[in-house]
């Protein structure tokens, strides 16, 4: 058999290359090492969460105010009747 790292030809069975001395249970373990996928990291869900609470705020806000103009222009053009809303 060949060493993986420098190329020279050992025993089957060697725990160990004579040529580099590279230890061939470490190397191994290092090859498994570098080839397994790293783990995702985890998804929060209160990220998602918290973005659509604040857009759904931010809706809310903008409405509320639109119509409290619409309420107050109403108020304003007729202001001896009250507002009404259709």
């Amino acid at each position: 058999m060949k060493c993986p790292n420098c190329g020279a030809d050992f025993p089957a069975g060697a725990a160990d290359c004579a040529g580099c001395g590279i230890i061939f249970a470490k190397f191994k373990k290092k090859l498994e090492r570098l080839e397994a996928p790293a783990p995702a990291p985890p998804v929060s869900r209160w990220k998602g969460r918290a973005i659509a609470l604040t857009l759904v705020m931010l809706w809310c806000a903008g409405f509320a105010l639109y119509y409290s103009r619409v309420v107050a222009n109403l108020r304003a053009r007729r202001p001896d009747r009250p507002a009404r809303v259709r």
